[in-house]
């Protein structure tokens, strides 16, 4: 699944080892020229390494078939960043994203290595929320925003047991004021950088 990525639809050939929102969600990520993502918990799956990705199959009580099923999946829906004309990547992420130990302190060190080497696109951009901030506006779970070039943008809700998409305007704009709001309390995409970097030293540590 992973080196099919590229193709277009190869989600469609995986039956029940995806359910339909998995399958309608990558169909609108592959589609999207803009991506806004914010993670109150976990690196975003778009730059996930597969053993971080395992972690959280394996917290979560994912049976195993179905967590190989979904970590190639995974992996598939990455191929859009190395496309010849990649959407545009917008991660904000909280700190307990960075410091919540998943797969081991050896696997979280890939982790934020990568998070680092991704922010170095030109179309990825990384921006880190510290414990220092406080309360805000995305403490009440994590969303994505979908924009297309023609088609009106999308807002996905993921649950444990299914997911919402959201396409009225009204709706959609109460979540980009929100993303909007995340970025200007986040730090700086360099200093997020070096703020990753810091915390894998520290996971490197241990």
């Amino acid at each position: 699944m992973s080196e099919r990525g590229k193709d277009r639809g190869w989600w469609e050939t995986y039956g029940s080892g995806l359910t339909p929102w998995s399958r309608t969600f990558i169909r609108f990520e592959t589609e999207a020229i803009r991506i806004t993502s914010w993670q109150p918990m976990l690196v975003p799956g778009l730059l996930q390494v597969p053993d971080y990705t395992k972690a959280i199959m394996r917290a979560c009580d994912v049976p195993d078939a179905d967590a190989q099923i979904r970590v190639a999946a995974r992996l598939g829906r990455q191929a859009i960043l190395s496309r010849d004309e990649p959407p545009e990547l917008h991660v904000i992420v909280d700190e307990s994203a960075l410091r919540r130990v998943l797969g081991g302190p050896r696997v979280m060190v890939r982790q934020l290595r990568h998070l680092i080497e991704a922010a170095e696109r030109p179309n990825v951009t990384l921006s880190v929320l510290p414990f220092g901030v406080g309360g805000h506006i995305g403490v009440d779970g994590p969303f994505v925003i979908l924009d297309f070039v023609r088609d009106p943008a999308v807002v996905h809700l993921e649950h444990r047991m299914s997911s919402l998409f959201l396409e009225e305007p009204a709706q959609v704009d109460a979540f980009r004021r929100a993303a909007d709001k995340l970025a200007r309390m986040a730090l700086s995409p360099s200093r997020s950088v070096e703020f990753v970097a810091r915390i894998a030293t520290e996971h490197e540590r241990e």
